[in-house]
């Protein structure tokens, strides 16, 4: 495991050096080369003409987002962008706001259209940009296209008595537990959007004895039971057990303090146990008002700074380091937590520490590069990886997990590999289902639909973006996709053969309905994705981070994905666990935190 830790600092150190050169430039690197100046022969003479009158007016220009068309309207006051309004978009909630809201202001302040792009949304942060741009270009008006990068401020040290690195579940609610225990608290973010993972996620908290289902599910030893089962007896029962007691007044938590409200309580996984709290509106729904209440406490936010390295003098942590706009910050702290998500975004680290899913697509935050990593191994700390993922399926993995053509690979039909092999229940849960893909050792699946599924709207969208094949006959459809014919079609009187029984005596999926027998039919491409990676720093029940002896390192906490090595073994027991988990020991690494500062 050293070894393979140190490799990855290597990588990481080299991954950070190239996002320092590349994404914090100045903007004098990014100038274009000088041109000659013209001759005197070639300069034209001045004429008499007067010069065209500057423009003025309210113009509208649309461009494409994430989720679909992004209007915006420019108004110019005699040449001069006086304003830049987003009047109409359908972007993620969350997720886009703050590129909504903020790349009007970065094009006025610059008087250019052509600015730099927030991260963490950029595709919602260029659609403002290029509408904006198609605004400027039909009222007219020119010059206001210069490219403007954000001036390089000078470095700078700070003092603060806990910093956090991460504005996800954990670091939000870590912070806001600090502040709220006298500490002067600062977060750091790497991207511009706050949320991490979970303001993309589905929205579910799981736990028991809670103010929801206190009278049908209240016995956290059962919920232990289940994720000992779900982790082949390779987790840590003591730390699984901690927070199951604890579960419950960690939602009630979010639902009293914070004013998250969950619209129903359900099941998840493959537990029968009423123990999901989920809201309406997905992770929007829980990281927005935990936003609020931060906000609302003053907490110091910085954006846009990723930590490069911590400060350790070779007993305690005392600080970090951060890169911003091309500056280095350095933040003395007698405290740090560290919530900075995990490693799936990163092919190096899932080659080291989930080989299963190297080369698979990432569908979680693109800030999960798995930075802590190399950090644990220059303080010593004990770090947790078992090859485990948050395995999910999907189409086009670029997009959203059930939007658009993605709902597809989540409705049971018939599944099969690239080889025309059926090879799992279709209705399994999407870890389940995500083990299953690995087991296969395939690449590339299909989901089989037929007219009658009422799919045909949705197959038409992924054949047409090239996402799936379709054919009048299933002999034919084998063939457009490449499959063995004769396989396949074994497969589908197999299939048809079940679903006439009525008990799918192969997998153990019920409700089978056999395939029709007219086409047209459709082949839909499924494919591996993650959205989070298991394991990081060990901790015990007050967040504190261990050394490889066992012993708490001075100054340090984490809590959240980067600290998860914990809790499962490679395959995720269910939805709504990473959430809880978060929550819980954000808070108490927020609170232990501001007391080891204050002692300090």
């Amino acid at each position: 495991m050293k070894n393979k830790m140190k490799r990855f600092a290597a990588l990481a150190l080299a991954g950070l050096m190239a996002f320092a050169l590349c994404a914090c430039a100045p903007a004098s690197e990014d100038e274009p080369a000088e041109t000659p100046e013209a001759t005197p022969e070639a300069t034209p003479e001045a004429t008499p003409e007067e010069a065209a009158e500057p423009v003025s007016g309210t113009f509208e220009g649309t461009a494409q987002g994430f989720h679909g068309p992004v209007t915006v309207e420019v108004t110019l006051d005699a040449g001069v962008i006086a304003d830049v309004v987003v009047t109409e978009h359908g972007e993620s909630e969350g997720v886009a706001d703050y590129s909504i809201s903020e790349m009007p202001k970065r094009i006025v302040e610059a008087q250019s259209w052509n600015v730099d792009n927030c991260t963490g949304a950029t595709y919602s942060a260029n659609a403002v940009k290029q509408a904006a741009r198609a605004a400027i270009e039909a009222s007219g008006a020119t010059g206001l296209d210069a490219e403007v990068h954000k001036e390089q401020p000078a470095d700078e040290t700070l003092d603060v008595d806990v910093v956090v690195v991460g504005a996800g579940m954990a670091g939000l609610t870590a912070a806001i537990e600090a502040h709220d225990a006298g500490a002067n608290v600062l977060v750091l973010e790497k991207l511009d959007r706050i949320g991490g993972s979970a303001i993309t996620s589905g929205g579910i908290v799981y736990g028991t004895n809670t103010l929801m289902n206190q009278d049908i599910d209240n016995d956290p030893e059962d919920m232990v039971e289940y994720y000992i089962q779900r982790g082949n007896d390779n987790i840590d029962v003591d730390l699984v057990r901690f927070w199951a007691e604890h579960s419950g007044e960690n939602v009630n938590w979010l639902i009293e303090e914070m004013g998250v409200e969950f619209a129903t309580l359900g099941t998840s996984g493959t537990s029968p146990a009423m123990r999901a709290h989920t809201t309406a509106n997905g992770g929007a729904g829980i990281i927005l008002p935990v936003f609020e209440q931060f906000e609302a406490r003053g907490i110091a936010l910085r954006r846009g700074t990723p930590v490069t390295d911590l400060i350790f003098d070779g007993e305690r942590v005392t600080g970090v380091v951060a890169v911003c706009d091309g500056a280095t910050i350095t933040v003395n702290a007698p405290v740090v937590i560290v919530t900075c998500g995990g490693f799936d975004a990163s092919e190096d680290a899932k080659e080291l520490y989930a080989p299963d899913a190297y080369g698979v697509a990432c569908m979680s935050s693109c800030g999960n590069t798995g930075d802590y990593i190399a950090w644990g191994e220059k303080v010593g700390a004990s770090m947790i990886f078992k090859g485990g993922v948050m395995g999910m399926h999907s189409t086009n993995p670029s997009y959203t997990l059930t939007g658009g053509i993605n709902l597809l690979s989540f409705i049971p039909t018939l599944g099969v590999t690239d080889e025309g092999v059926r090879f799992q229940n279709e209705s399994n849960d999407y870890p389940i289902f995500f083990t299953a893909m690995v087991e296969s050792g395939r690449d590339m699946f299909y989901w089989i639909f037929d007219t009658a599924s009422g799919m045909g709207e949705l197959c038409e969208q992924a054949v047409a973006t090239g996402y799936g094949y379709k054919a009048d006959t299933l002999e034919e459809l084998a063939e457009a996709a490449g499959m063995p014919v004769d396989t396949f079609m074994a497969t589908v009187d197999r299939y048809n053969e079940l679903g006439a029984a009525g008990v799918d005596e192969d997998f153990g999926r019920a409700g089978i309905t056999p395939l029709a027998e007219e086409g047209p039919y459709y082949a839909i491409e499924v494919v591996k994705a993650t959205v989070a990676g298991f394991g990081g720093f060990e901790i015990n029940t007050e967040s504190q981070v261990l050394d490889t002896e066992g012993n708490p390192i001075p100054g340090l906490y984490a809590a959240g994905e980067c600290a998860s090595g914990q809790f499962f073994d490679k395959e995720y027991p269910c939805s709504g666990s990473m959430l809880c988990i978060s929550t819980t020991f954000g808070r108490i690494a927020g609170r232990n935190a501001a007391a080891e500062a204050a002692a300090e």
